[in-house]
């Protein structure tokens, strides 16, 4: 599930990160048009990457909690009791 979740981060981000050069061809000259382009492509960026960080923490921490093998107990092997001593 983690590696899915970061395969689609990628590519969402790929894909506006490859959107922004297109946009600036319905800006001809104005400058304004262009710097605004480049400013929300910029944006949608940082809101990609904020949404992958998030999406990973708590992946991750979903994971951790699961996780069977990440308990102490678990790391410990297990110890048979010692057998009962004989007094006669």
């Amino acid at each position: 599930m983690i590696l899915v979740f970061n395969a689609l981060m990628l590519l969402w981000l790929i894909a506006v990160i490859s959107a922004t050069p297109g946009a600036h061809d319905d800006c001809g000259a104005s400058e304004t048009c262009q710097a605004g382009t480049e400013i929300t492509a910029a944006a949608v960026s940082l809101v990609t990457l904020i949404a992958w960080t998030a999406g990973d923490v708590i992946l991750g921490v979903i994971w951790l909690v699961t996780n069977k093998a990440s308990g102490r107990a678990a790391r410990r092997p297990e110890v048979p009791p010692p057998p009962p001593s004989r007094r006669w």
